[in-house]
């Protein structure tokens, strides 16, 4: 089974978030500045390059108003 951020589900993850962000209308740094993070650490993530732990998923996902557990379940089903 894969790990990290190569697993496929992490990734279909991610991709929800940025289009989520997107679709709000937030950038990544508006989106940091509501995180109290750098403008880096969301570029990280998205770009692959940073692994989001689950509070920081959650954080995040609520951040740019999507409902973290649904997301999890269009990733995991």
């Amino acid at each position: 089974m894969p790990k990290g951020i190569h697993d496929d589900r992490y990734r279909a993850l991610i991709e929800r978030l940025v289009a989520g962000r997107i679709a709000a209308g937030v950038s990544q740094t508006v989106l940091a500045n509501k995180l109290g993070k750098p403008q880096q650490f969301v570029s990280r993530y998205e770009i692959g390059d940073r692994r989001l732990d689950a509070v920081e998923f959650v954080d995040v996902a609520r951040a740019i108003g999507l409902d973290p557990l649904t997301e999890l379940r269009a990733c995991i089903s």
